[in-house]
Protein backbone atom coordinates (compact mmCIF):
# COMPACT_ATOMS: atom_id res chain seq x y z
CA UNK A 1 0.00 0.00 0.00
CA UNK A 2 1.10 3.54 -0.82
CA UNK A 3 -0.32 6.89 0.61
CA UNK A 4 1.10 10.23 -0.27
CA UNK A 5 0.27 14.12 0.55
CA UNK A 6 0.98 17.36 -0.09
CA UNK A 7 0.42 20.53 0.05
CA UNK A 8 -0.80 20.73 -2.93
CA UNK A 9 -5.26 20.52 -3.77
CA UNK A 10 -4.43 17.64 -6.52
CA UNK A 11 -2.73 15.54 -4.14
CA UNK A 12 -4.14 11.57 -3.77
CA UNK A 13 -4.04 8.78 -2.20
CA UNK A 14 -4.77 5.27 -3.41
CA UNK A 15 -3.60 1.66 -3.57
CA UNK A 16 -3.38 -1.00 -6.51
CA UNK A 17 -6.27 -3.02 -6.47
CA UNK A 18 -6.02 -4.59 -9.20
CA UNK A 19 -2.54 -5.86 -8.90
CA UNK A 20 -3.08 -6.64 -4.89
CA UNK A 21 -6.00 -9.07 -6.24
CA UNK A 22 -4.00 -10.42 -8.56
CA UNK A 23 -0.99 -11.45 -5.91
CA UNK A 24 -3.98 -12.94 -3.78
CA UNK A 25 -5.74 -14.88 -6.62
CA UNK A 26 -2.12 -16.23 -7.31
CA UNK A 27 -2.13 -18.76 -4.61
CA UNK A 28 -5.66 -19.06 -4.35
CA UNK A 29 -5.58 -20.71 -8.09
CA UNK A 30 -2.66 -22.95 -6.70
CA UNK A 31 -5.60 -25.91 -6.85
CA UNK A 32 -7.61 -25.11 -9.56
CA UNK A 33 -4.17 -25.22 -11.52
CA UNK A 34 -3.49 -28.76 -10.26
CA UNK A 35 -7.30 -29.95 -11.34
CA UNK A 36 -6.41 -28.53 -15.06
CA UNK A 37 -3.17 -30.35 -14.68
CA UNK A 38 -4.64 -33.51 -14.06
CA UNK A 39 -7.58 -32.90 -16.90
CA UNK A 40 -4.62 -32.69 -19.28
CA UNK A 41 -2.78 -35.24 -17.87
CA UNK A 42 -6.10 -37.64 -18.16
CA UNK A 43 -7.01 -36.08 -21.86
CA UNK A 44 -3.20 -37.69 -23.15
CA UNK A 45 -3.78 -41.18 -21.01
CA UNK A 46 -7.23 -41.26 -23.06
CA UNK A 47 -5.83 -40.59 -26.20
CA UNK A 48 -2.80 -42.71 -26.15
CA UNK A 49 -5.20 -45.76 -25.11
CA UNK A 50 -7.29 -44.57 -28.01
CA UNK A 51 -4.10 -44.93 -30.53
CA UNK A 52 -3.80 -48.51 -28.84
CA UNK A 53 -7.08 -49.30 -29.40
CA UNK A 54 -7.09 -48.47 -32.72
CA UNK A 55 -3.64 -50.67 -32.98
CA UNK A 56 -4.79 -53.63 -31.77
CA UNK A 57 -7.85 -53.40 -34.11
CA UNK A 58 -5.56 -53.21 -36.86
CA UNK A 59 -3.75 -56.47 -35.85
CA UNK A 60 -7.08 -58.04 -35.13
CA UNK A 61 -8.00 -57.21 -38.83
CA UNK A 62 -4.49 -58.65 -40.11
CA UNK A 63 -4.91 -61.52 -37.77
CA UNK A 64 -8.33 -62.31 -38.67
CA UNK A 65 -7.58 -62.44 -42.72
CA UNK A 66 -4.17 -64.45 -41.81
CA UNK A 67 -5.93 -67.41 -40.44
CA UNK A 68 -9.57 -67.05 -42.35
CA UNK A 69 -8.77 -70.35 -44.83
CA UNK A 70 -10.52 -68.49 -47.35
CA UNK A 71 -7.54 -66.26 -47.41
CA UNK A 72 -5.34 -68.69 -49.07
CA UNK A 73 -7.88 -71.18 -51.22
CA UNK A 74 -7.64 -68.47 -53.64
CA UNK A 75 -8.24 -71.32 -56.75
CA UNK A 76 -9.08 -69.69 -60.64
CA UNK A 77 -11.40 -71.28 -62.76
CA UNK A 78 -11.22 -70.46 -66.58
CA UNK A 79 -13.18 -71.68 -69.30
CA UNK A 80 -12.83 -72.98 -72.99
CA UNK A 81 -15.26 -70.52 -74.83
CA UNK A 82 -15.99 -67.63 -72.51
CA UNK A 83 -18.93 -66.77 -74.87
CA UNK A 84 -21.25 -70.10 -73.94
CA UNK A 85 -19.78 -70.39 -70.07
CA UNK A 86 -17.57 -68.49 -67.66
CA UNK A 87 -17.01 -69.86 -64.23
CA UNK A 88 -15.48 -68.12 -60.81
CA UNK A 89 -13.85 -70.25 -58.18
CA UNK A 90 -13.97 -69.91 -54.26
CA UNK A 91 -12.92 -71.50 -51.06
CA UNK A 92 -13.89 -75.16 -51.26
CA UNK A 93 -13.33 -75.15 -54.83
CA UNK A 94 -11.27 -78.39 -55.74
CA UNK A 95 -8.66 -78.30 -58.66
CA UNK A 96 -10.38 -79.99 -61.27
CA UNK A 97 -11.65 -80.73 -65.21
CA UNK A 98 -15.57 -80.19 -66.02
CA UNK A 99 -16.71 -80.76 -69.09
CA UNK A 100 -19.99 -78.41 -69.30
CA UNK A 101 -22.64 -79.44 -71.68
CA UNK A 102 -25.42 -76.84 -72.49
CA UNK A 103 -28.77 -77.37 -74.23
CA UNK A 104 -30.78 -74.38 -72.97
CA UNK A 105 -30.09 -71.26 -70.85
CA UNK A 106 -32.85 -69.95 -68.63
CA UNK A 107 -34.73 -66.83 -69.58
CA UNK A 108 -37.83 -64.28 -68.64
CA UNK A 109 -40.80 -63.65 -70.35
CA UNK A 110 -41.05 -61.00 -72.65
CA UNK A 111 -44.42 -59.74 -74.68
CA UNK A 112 -44.65 -57.06 -77.35
CA UNK A 113 -48.06 -56.02 -78.33
CA UNK A 114 -48.21 -53.39 -81.74
CA UNK A 115 -51.01 -51.55 -83.03
CA UNK A 116 -51.17 -48.19 -80.58
CA UNK A 117 -50.92 -45.14 -82.42
CA UNK A 118 -49.18 -43.05 -79.43
CA UNK A 119 -48.54 -43.46 -75.96
CA UNK A 120 -52.23 -42.37 -74.77
CA UNK A 121 -54.22 -44.62 -76.75
CA UNK A 122 -57.10 -45.79 -75.21
CA UNK A 123 -57.00 -49.57 -74.90
CA UNK A 124 -60.10 -51.65 -73.87
CA UNK A 125 -59.87 -54.56 -71.26
CA UNK A 126 -62.41 -57.12 -70.80
CA UNK A 127 -65.49 -55.85 -68.99
CA UNK A 128 -66.26 -58.84 -66.35
CA UNK A 129 -62.40 -59.89 -65.14
CA UNK A 130 -60.63 -56.57 -66.48
CA UNK A 131 -57.10 -56.96 -67.42
CA UNK A 132 -55.56 -60.04 -65.78
CA UNK A 133 -51.41 -60.52 -65.54
CA UNK A 134 -49.82 -63.72 -63.66
CA UNK A 135 -46.25 -63.92 -62.38
CA UNK A 136 -45.37 -67.22 -60.81
CA UNK A 137 -48.31 -68.04 -58.82
CA UNK A 138 -49.52 -64.49 -58.56
CA UNK A 139 -52.49 -63.16 -60.19
CA UNK A 140 -53.83 -59.34 -60.86
CA UNK A 141 -56.45 -57.82 -62.19
CA UNK A 142 -56.99 -54.28 -63.12
CA UNK A 143 -60.50 -54.87 -60.81
CA UNK A 144 -58.51 -54.93 -58.08
CA UNK A 145 -57.78 -58.28 -57.02
CA UNK A 146 -55.31 -60.42 -56.09
CA UNK A 147 -55.10 -64.25 -55.88
CA UNK A 148 -51.85 -66.39 -55.03
CA UNK A 149 -52.29 -70.05 -56.18
CA UNK A 150 -55.94 -69.03 -57.02
CA UNK A 151 -56.77 -68.23 -53.49
CA UNK A 152 -57.92 -64.06 -53.19
CA UNK A 153 -55.65 -62.67 -51.41
CA UNK A 154 -55.58 -59.84 -48.89
CA UNK A 155 -53.37 -57.51 -50.96
CA UNK A 156 -54.24 -54.41 -51.82
CA UNK A 157 -53.82 -52.88 -55.57
CA UNK A 158 -55.22 -49.81 -57.20
CA UNK A 159 -58.03 -51.09 -60.24
CA UNK A 160 -58.37 -49.22 -63.34
CA UNK A 161 -61.31 -48.08 -65.59
CA UNK A 162 -62.23 -50.40 -68.09
CA UNK A 163 -60.48 -48.17 -70.94
CA UNK A 164 -57.40 -46.67 -69.62
CA UNK A 165 -54.80 -45.82 -72.06
CA UNK A 166 -51.62 -48.17 -73.34
CA UNK A 167 -49.17 -45.83 -70.83
CA UNK A 168 -51.68 -46.53 -67.96
CA UNK A 169 -51.44 -49.77 -67.95
CA UNK A 170 -47.86 -50.02 -68.10
CA UNK A 171 -47.75 -47.85 -64.81
CA UNK A 172 -50.50 -49.90 -63.58
CA UNK A 173 -48.18 -52.92 -64.04
CA UNK A 174 -45.20 -51.35 -63.02
CA UNK A 175 -46.66 -50.48 -59.48
CA UNK A 176 -47.44 -54.01 -58.79
CA UNK A 177 -43.68 -53.98 -57.64
CA UNK A 178 -43.73 -58.26 -58.22
CA UNK A 179 -40.73 -59.36 -60.66
CA UNK A 180 -42.91 -57.67 -63.93
CA UNK A 181 -42.18 -54.15 -65.69
CA UNK A 182 -43.81 -53.00 -68.85
CA UNK A 183 -43.07 -50.27 -71.18
CA UNK A 184 -44.40 -48.00 -74.10
CA UNK A 185 -42.08 -47.53 -76.70
CA UNK A 186 -42.04 -45.65 -80.18
CA UNK A 187 -41.18 -48.25 -83.06
CA UNK A 188 -41.07 -47.36 -86.84
CA UNK A 189 -43.23 -44.43 -87.40
CA UNK A 190 -44.75 -41.30 -84.91
CA UNK A 191 -47.91 -42.81 -84.93
CA UNK A 192 -46.10 -46.43 -84.33
CA UNK A 193 -46.24 -47.32 -80.52
CA UNK A 194 -45.89 -50.98 -78.46
CA UNK A 195 -46.74 -52.17 -75.17
CA UNK A 196 -44.03 -54.28 -73.68
CA UNK A 197 -44.02 -56.55 -71.14
CA UNK A 198 -41.28 -58.37 -69.35
CA UNK A 199 -40.28 -60.96 -66.11
CA UNK A 200 -37.84 -59.48 -64.40
CA UNK A 201 -36.30 -62.91 -62.98
CA UNK A 202 -35.95 -66.21 -64.96
CA UNK A 203 -37.31 -69.46 -65.01
CA UNK A 204 -40.83 -70.83 -65.51
CA UNK A 205 -41.31 -70.10 -62.34
CA UNK A 206 -41.42 -66.51 -62.58
CA UNK A 207 -43.54 -66.60 -66.03
CA UNK A 208 -45.30 -63.99 -67.29
CA UNK A 209 -48.51 -64.40 -68.53
CA UNK A 210 -51.77 -62.05 -69.17
CA UNK A 211 -55.57 -62.30 -70.67
CA UNK A 212 -58.27 -59.74 -71.45
CA UNK A 213 -56.23 -57.11 -73.47
CA UNK A 214 -58.65 -56.27 -76.15
CA UNK A 215 -57.02 -54.01 -78.02
CA UNK A 216 -53.27 -54.35 -79.83
CA UNK A 217 -52.24 -57.14 -81.71
CA UNK A 218 -49.17 -59.56 -80.29
CA UNK A 219 -45.45 -59.17 -82.08
CA UNK A 220 -44.73 -62.98 -82.45
CA UNK A 221 -41.33 -61.94 -82.83
CA UNK A 222 -41.08 -60.17 -79.68
CA UNK A 223 -42.59 -62.75 -77.55
CA UNK A 224 -39.74 -65.01 -75.37
CA UNK A 225 -41.06 -67.81 -73.31
CA UNK A 226 -39.89 -68.13 -69.61
CA UNK A 227 -37.50 -70.64 -69.73
CA UNK A 228 -35.21 -73.03 -67.20
CA UNK A 229 -31.48 -73.66 -68.04
CA UNK A 230 -30.83 -77.22 -68.53
CA UNK A 231 -26.93 -78.25 -69.28
CA UNK A 232 -24.72 -81.39 -68.02
CA UNK A 233 -21.45 -81.43 -65.93
CA UNK A 234 -19.66 -84.34 -66.60
CA UNK A 235 -22.85 -86.38 -67.51
CA UNK A 236 -25.18 -85.49 -64.96
CA UNK A 237 -28.33 -83.74 -65.33
CA UNK A 238 -29.08 -80.00 -64.08
CA UNK A 239 -32.02 -77.22 -64.57
CA UNK A 240 -32.36 -74.37 -62.59
CA UNK A 241 -34.30 -71.42 -63.09
CA UNK A 242 -31.71 -69.09 -63.73
CA UNK A 243 -28.19 -68.69 -65.57
CA UNK A 244 -25.86 -67.95 -62.55
CA UNK A 245 -25.27 -71.91 -60.71
CA UNK A 246 -23.94 -71.90 -57.66
CA UNK A 247 -24.82 -75.09 -56.09
CA UNK A 248 -23.39 -77.71 -59.10
CA UNK A 249 -20.00 -77.75 -58.27
CA UNK A 250 -18.82 -76.94 -54.47
CA UNK A 251 -16.76 -73.47 -54.38
CA UNK A 252 -17.52 -72.70 -58.53
CA UNK A 253 -20.50 -69.84 -59.63
CA UNK A 254 -21.05 -70.75 -63.47
CA UNK A 255 -22.60 -68.33 -65.42
CA UNK A 256 -24.11 -69.92 -68.86
CA UNK A 257 -24.18 -67.33 -71.47
CA UNK A 258 -24.72 -69.90 -74.33
CA UNK A 259 -25.41 -73.28 -75.80
CA UNK A 260 -23.36 -75.84 -77.04
CA UNK A 261 -23.60 -77.60 -80.39
CA UNK A 262 -25.40 -80.90 -79.67
CA UNK A 263 -22.77 -84.01 -78.53
CA UNK A 264 -20.18 -81.09 -77.80
CA UNK A 265 -18.87 -79.78 -74.46
CA UNK A 266 -16.99 -76.77 -73.25
CA UNK A 267 -14.59 -77.35 -70.81
CA UNK A 268 -14.06 -75.37 -67.14
CA UNK A 269 -11.23 -75.85 -65.40
CA UNK A 270 -10.23 -74.91 -61.50
CA UNK A 271 -6.68 -74.72 -60.52
CA UNK A 272 -4.74 -73.27 -57.65
CA UNK A 273 -3.90 -69.62 -57.94
CA UNK A 274 -0.54 -67.83 -56.66
CA UNK A 275 0.81 -68.13 -53.13
CA UNK A 276 -0.35 -65.39 -51.29
CA UNK A 277 0.88 -66.53 -48.07
CA UNK A 278 3.68 -64.39 -48.20
CA UNK A 279 1.44 -61.02 -48.17
CA UNK A 280 -1.06 -62.03 -45.43
CA UNK A 281 2.11 -63.21 -43.22
CA UNK A 282 4.12 -59.80 -43.85
CA UNK A 283 0.32 -58.26 -43.29
CA UNK A 284 0.53 -59.31 -39.84
CA UNK A 285 4.25 -59.09 -39.06
CA UNK A 286 3.16 -55.39 -39.70
CA UNK A 287 0.62 -54.71 -38.06
CA UNK A 288 1.91 -56.86 -34.73
CA UNK A 289 5.25 -54.87 -34.69
CA UNK A 290 3.39 -51.29 -35.19
CA UNK A 291 1.53 -52.22 -32.09
CA UNK A 292 4.72 -53.35 -29.77
CA UNK A 293 6.29 -50.00 -30.94
CA UNK A 294 3.50 -48.21 -29.76
CA UNK A 295 3.38 -50.08 -26.55
CA UNK A 296 7.19 -49.81 -26.06
CA UNK A 297 7.09 -46.05 -27.04
CA UNK A 298 4.13 -45.08 -24.09
CA UNK A 299 5.78 -47.92 -21.37
CA UNK A 300 8.83 -45.97 -21.54
CA UNK A 301 11.06 -45.39 -18.62
CA UNK A 302 13.87 -43.35 -17.68
CA UNK A 303 15.59 -46.62 -17.08
CA UNK A 304 15.47 -47.25 -20.86
CA UNK A 305 14.75 -43.98 -22.53
CA UNK A 306 15.50 -39.91 -22.22
CA UNK A 307 11.14 -39.77 -22.55
CA UNK A 308 9.45 -41.51 -20.68
CA UNK A 309 6.09 -42.43 -22.25
CA UNK A 310 2.70 -42.09 -20.67
CA UNK A 311 1.87 -45.35 -18.83
CA UNK A 312 5.55 -45.33 -18.17
CA UNK A 313 4.74 -45.57 -14.28
CA UNK A 314 2.07 -47.71 -14.59
CA UNK A 315 2.92 -49.94 -17.40
CA UNK A 316 -0.14 -52.41 -15.80
CA UNK A 317 -2.82 -50.31 -17.87
CA UNK A 318 -1.23 -52.11 -20.86
CA UNK A 319 -0.40 -55.47 -19.49
CA UNK A 320 -3.16 -57.15 -22.05
CA UNK A 321 0.08 -56.77 -24.57
CA UNK A 322 2.21 -59.28 -22.95
CA UNK A 323 -0.69 -61.68 -23.52
CA UNK A 324 -0.65 -61.25 -26.94
CA UNK A 325 3.01 -61.48 -27.16
CA UNK A 326 2.69 -64.85 -25.02
CA UNK A 327 -0.61 -65.88 -27.18
CA UNK A 328 1.48 -65.52 -30.40
CA UNK A 329 4.95 -66.96 -29.21
CA UNK A 330 3.04 -70.78 -28.55
CA UNK A 331 2.57 -70.68 -32.47
CA UNK A 332 -0.99 -72.27 -34.04
CA UNK A 333 -3.39 -75.08 -33.85
CA UNK A 334 -4.75 -76.78 -36.97
CA UNK A 335 -6.86 -80.18 -38.12
CA UNK A 336 -8.78 -81.71 -35.63
CA UNK A 337 -8.40 -82.71 -31.84
CA UNK A 338 -6.81 -86.01 -31.22
CA UNK A 339 -9.36 -88.81 -30.16
CA UNK A 340 -7.14 -89.69 -27.37
CA UNK A 341 -4.62 -86.45 -25.89
CA UNK A 342 -7.95 -83.97 -27.31
CA UNK A 343 -5.41 -82.26 -28.36
CA UNK A 344 -4.87 -80.55 -32.25
CA UNK A 345 -1.65 -80.70 -33.83
CA UNK A 346 0.58 -77.12 -33.61
CA UNK A 347 3.10 -75.16 -35.38
CA UNK A 348 5.44 -72.55 -34.68
CA UNK A 349 5.23 -68.92 -36.31
CA UNK A 350 8.75 -69.42 -36.95
CA UNK A 351 7.97 -72.62 -39.54
CA UNK A 352 6.44 -70.05 -41.77
CA UNK A 353 8.54 -67.37 -41.70
CA UNK A 354 7.84 -65.55 -38.28
CA UNK A 355 10.73 -64.79 -36.22
CA UNK A 356 10.14 -63.37 -32.78
CA UNK A 357 12.95 -61.08 -31.45
CA UNK A 358 14.36 -60.63 -28.21
CA UNK A 359 12.68 -56.63 -28.43
CA UNK A 360 8.93 -58.44 -28.49
CA UNK A 361 8.81 -57.97 -32.22
CA UNK A 362 8.72 -60.26 -35.34
CA UNK A 363 10.93 -60.24 -38.46
CA UNK A 364 9.89 -61.81 -41.28
CA UNK A 365 12.32 -64.81 -42.61
CA UNK A 366 12.02 -64.93 -46.34
CA UNK A 367 14.13 -68.30 -46.55
CA UNK A 368 11.97 -69.93 -44.33
CA UNK A 369 8.96 -69.03 -45.87
CA UNK A 370 10.40 -69.63 -49.20
CA UNK A 371 10.93 -73.71 -47.85
CA UNK A 372 7.58 -73.81 -46.29
CA UNK A 373 5.91 -72.42 -49.54
CA UNK A 374 7.92 -74.98 -51.47
CA UNK A 375 6.34 -77.97 -48.68
CA UNK A 376 2.59 -76.83 -49.94
CA UNK A 377 2.47 -74.26 -47.25
CA UNK A 378 -0.46 -72.50 -49.41
CA UNK A 379 -2.46 -75.81 -48.82
CA UNK A 380 -2.06 -75.71 -45.01
CA UNK A 381 -3.32 -72.73 -44.31
CA UNK A 382 -5.76 -73.14 -46.19
CA UNK A 383 -7.28 -75.16 -43.95
CA UNK A 384 -9.35 -74.43 -40.13
CA UNK A 385 -6.02 -73.20 -37.69
CA UNK A 386 -6.10 -71.11 -34.56
CA UNK A 387 -3.41 -69.01 -33.28
CA UNK A 388 -2.54 -69.17 -29.52
CA UNK A 389 -5.17 -71.65 -29.32
CA UNK A 390 -6.29 -72.58 -25.93
CA UNK A 391 -9.64 -73.40 -27.08
CA UNK A 392 -12.66 -73.27 -29.60
CA UNK A 393 -13.35 -70.12 -27.60
CA UNK A 394 -10.43 -68.92 -26.62
CA UNK A 395 -7.67 -68.24 -29.06
CA UNK A 396 -5.34 -65.14 -29.58
CA UNK A 397 -8.61 -63.88 -32.15
CA UNK A 398 -11.05 -63.87 -29.83
CA UNK A 399 -8.54 -62.29 -26.72
CA UNK A 400 -8.06 -59.42 -29.25
CA UNK A 401 -11.76 -59.02 -30.32
CA UNK A 402 -13.25 -58.89 -27.32
CA UNK A 403 -9.94 -56.42 -25.99
CA UNK A 404 -10.95 -54.18 -28.82
CA UNK A 405 -14.92 -54.42 -28.46
CA UNK A 406 -17.29 -51.79 -27.66
CA UNK A 407 -17.70 -53.45 -24.08
CA UNK A 408 -13.43 -54.84 -24.11
CA UNK A 409 -10.80 -53.72 -21.20
CA UNK A 410 -9.19 -51.14 -23.21
CA UNK A 411 -13.00 -49.43 -24.13
CA UNK A 412 -13.37 -49.77 -20.44
CA UNK A 413 -10.23 -48.39 -19.41
CA UNK A 414 -10.96 -45.20 -21.43
CA UNK A 415 -14.46 -44.75 -20.30
CA UNK A 416 -12.76 -44.94 -16.48
CA UNK A 417 -10.48 -42.49 -17.48
CA UNK A 418 -12.83 -40.24 -19.38
CA UNK A 419 -15.23 -40.44 -16.24
CA UNK A 420 -12.38 -38.77 -13.91
CA UNK A 421 -12.15 -36.35 -16.51
CA UNK A 422 -16.13 -35.76 -16.04
CA UNK A 423 -15.16 -35.80 -12.03
CA UNK A 424 -12.46 -33.37 -12.56
CA UNK A 425 -14.03 -30.65 -14.71
CA UNK A 426 -16.78 -30.65 -12.38
CA UNK A 427 -14.48 -30.37 -9.59
CA UNK A 428 -12.89 -27.43 -11.80
CA UNK A 429 -16.31 -26.00 -11.81
CA UNK A 430 -16.81 -25.76 -7.88
CA UNK A 431 -13.63 -24.31 -7.36
CA UNK A 432 -13.68 -21.78 -10.19
CA UNK A 433 -17.43 -20.45 -9.06
CA UNK A 434 -15.45 -20.21 -5.85
CA UNK A 435 -12.22 -18.82 -6.59
CA UNK A 436 -15.19 -16.05 -8.48
CA UNK A 437 -16.33 -15.68 -4.95
CA UNK A 438 -13.24 -14.68 -3.43
CA UNK A 439 -11.75 -12.52 -6.04
CA UNK A 440 -15.18 -10.34 -5.83
CA UNK A 441 -14.84 -10.14 -2.52
CA UNK A 442 -10.70 -9.11 -2.58
CA UNK A 443 -12.26 -6.27 -5.15
CA UNK A 444 -14.62 -5.19 -2.53
CA UNK A 445 -13.10 -4.97 0.26
CA UNK A 446 -9.64 -3.44 -1.04
CA UNK A 447 -11.81 -0.92 -3.22
CA UNK A 448 -13.40 0.15 -0.24
CA UNK A 449 -10.59 0.36 1.08
CA UNK A 450 -9.00 2.12 -1.39
CA UNK A 451 -11.87 4.69 -1.02
CA UNK A 452 -11.24 5.01 3.07
CA UNK A 453 -7.87 6.12 2.07
CA UNK A 454 -8.82 8.58 -0.43
CA UNK A 455 -11.55 10.06 1.47
CA UNK A 456 -8.84 10.20 4.23
CA UNK A 457 -6.20 12.16 1.89
CA UNK A 458 -8.81 14.09 0.93
CA UNK A 459 -9.96 15.41 4.59
CA UNK A 460 -5.66 15.92 5.53
CA UNK A 461 -5.50 18.33 2.39
CA UNK A 462 -8.37 20.41 3.77
CA UNK A 463 -6.89 20.60 7.57
CA UNK A 464 -3.27 21.34 5.26
CA UNK A 465 -4.93 24.23 4.10
CA UNK A 466 -6.97 25.58 6.47
CA UNK A 467 -3.48 25.37 8.13
CA UNK A 468 -1.80 27.49 6.09
CA UNK A 469 -4.47 30.16 5.74
CA UNK A 470 -4.75 30.14 9.40
CA UNK A 471 -0.74 30.53 9.82
CA UNK A 472 -0.44 32.99 7.08
CA UNK A 473 -3.00 35.38 8.70
CA UNK A 474 -1.40 35.60 12.00
CA UNK A 475 1.73 36.86 10.18
CA UNK A 476 0.38 39.72 9.11
CA UNK A 477 -1.07 40.64 12.01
Amino acid sequence: MAVTSSNSSASTASIDVSGIVKQLMTAENRPLEAIQTKITQQQVVISDLGAIKAKVATFKDALASFQDPASYNNMRASTSDSSVVTATASNGSVSGSYAIQVTQIAAASKHALNGYSSATTPVTVNTTDGFVITVGNTQFSTKGVVKVDGVVSSRIIPSLTSSPTVSDLANWINSLDSNVKAGVVQTTASDQWALTIEGTETGTANAVTFTGLETGTVNVAGTTEAKNAQFSINGISFERSTNTVTDAVDGLTINLLGTTAVGASKTIAVSQGADNSEKKITDLVTAYNDLISLYKTLTANSANSDKPGTFATNPTMLAFIGDIKTRLATGFAYGVADSVTGKRPTMSLASLGMDLQLDGTIKFNSITHAMAAADGLQAKLSKDFDVGYVSDSNTLLTFVTSTASFNGALSKQIEAQSNSVIELKNRQDEIEARLNVIQNNYISQYSALNALLFQLSSTSNSLTSALDALTNNNNNN
